[in-house]
């Protein structure tokens, strides 16, 4: 399948976003009271806001195009869950792989598998709960006491999600390069770059 410019540049927006987040986490500090951040630190967790705030507005414009795009993958095969006929879909899918699997090979793509769609709605919904519970804790930062509980709590459930985001690129990634190894060219197919 091909997928459009603005669905392949979106895609790597995301993509980029994402692993800019991911990869400052390791080097920021979130700030405690009667604890300033300085330098490295410092640097690292205002890059993580506002880098986060890009994030919130690139994920809002992914799905709204998802909503307005006239081909791609459709909504319903990106979040198979609510339809028996398309859960029966991925389960045929993960079965075929699971056979290659056995034979120590991927099938190749065709534009037409159930289990990748679903793998990517669920980035979709990661990186949007990611996003939103970032954004929401940035704009609810330094209220009221009530609200920093609120806060606080919204921010523990960012660093769970933070958690699942890591499983979920480093399993997106490297299935992708084992295609590019089984020669299936997955990455050149969603580059917005020209070929």
């Amino acid at each position: 399948m091909k997928h459009s410019f603005t669905t392949r540049l979106l895609h790597l927006l995301v993509a980029a976003a994402v692993l800019v987040q991911l990869a400052d986490t390791q080097f920021m500090r979130v700030p405690r009271p009667g604890r300033e951040l300085t330098g490295t630190e410092a640097t690292a967790f205002g890059i993580h806001e506002y880098v986060g705030l890009a994030a919130m507005v690139v994920v809002t414009l992914f799905w709204l195009w998802l909503g307005m795009r006239r081909f791609g993958t459709s909504p319903g095969r990106l979040f198979p869950w609510f339809s028996v006929e398309r859960r029966r879909d991925l389960w045929a899918d993960v079965m075929r792989y699971a056979g290659a699997a056995r034979r120590l090979t991927l099938p190749a793509p065709d534009g037409n598998e159930a289990l990748a769609s679903a793998v990517h709605g669920l980035g979709l919904v990661i990186a949007l709960a990611m996003a939103a519970t970032g954004t929401v804790g940035w704009l609810t930062w330094d209220q009221t006491a009530p609200m920093q509980a609120f806060t606080h709590d919204l921010f523990e459930v960012h660093g769970t999600i933070a958690n699942l985001l890591w499983g979920y690129v480093i399993l997106h990634v490297g299935t992708a390069m084992l295609h590019e190894l089984f020669g299936h060219r997955l990455l050149r197919r969603m580059s917005p770059l020209p070929s």
